[in-house]
């Protein structure tokens, strides 16, 4: 892993870390990292398109997974250090979590339903977040609708990158 991905993965840990031990009191630290990722970016231009167009998406996701009951925060309807931590991964896309660009769209499916939920059921771990399912019916339902909205933000950044590319030439 280049040096450039392993300073933007250990800074997305540390928004991830932060998140779940501070909470709310992780905001300025969580901020000040993601100010720092977005400076560290190679492609500025493409990382703020992409927070644009998908923080808007994964709060939705968000949103809807407490409306089904899936899942539930000590805040209504999300807390905002949970705004952070998406901006966080979002600005890891280009850079630490690359290798999901080069995956077929329903490669890029299977992962995030394989391994995304585990990170929730961290956070209910810690007690920061409530899951409305038992763990495998969790792990199933939310694992399809998070995968299938990361899958299109994985799209929206491909297209992204294309117009970023084509309008250079």
């Amino acid at each position: 892993m280049k040096l450039h991905s392993l300073i933007n993965f250990v800074l997305f840990q540390a928004v991830w870390f932060l998140s779940l031990l501070l909470e709310g009191q992780s905001l300025l630290f969580s901020a000040g990292i993601i100010g720092l990722m977005f400076y560290l970016s190679k492609q500025k231009k493409q990382d703020a398109l992409l927070l644009l167009k998908a923080l808007p998406i994964a709060l939705l996701l968000e949103y809807i997974a407490v409306e089904l009951g899936l899942l539930s925060f000590k805040v209504d309807p999300f807390p905002i250090w949970l705004v952070l931590l998406w901006a966080a991964l979002l600005l890891s896309l280009n850079t630490s979590m690359h290798f999901l660009s080069r995956l077929r769209l329903w490669q890029v499916f299977v992962v995030c339903l394989i391994f995304a939920p585990a990170s929730y059921w961290a956070g209910a771990r810690f007690n920061v977040i409530n899951l409305g399912l038992p763990l495998w019916q969790f792990w199933v339902a939310y694992g399809v609708i998070w995968s299938a909205a990361f899958t299109f933000i994985v799209f929206i950044n491909q297209k992204i990158k294309s117009i970023i590319l084509s309008s250079q030439n």
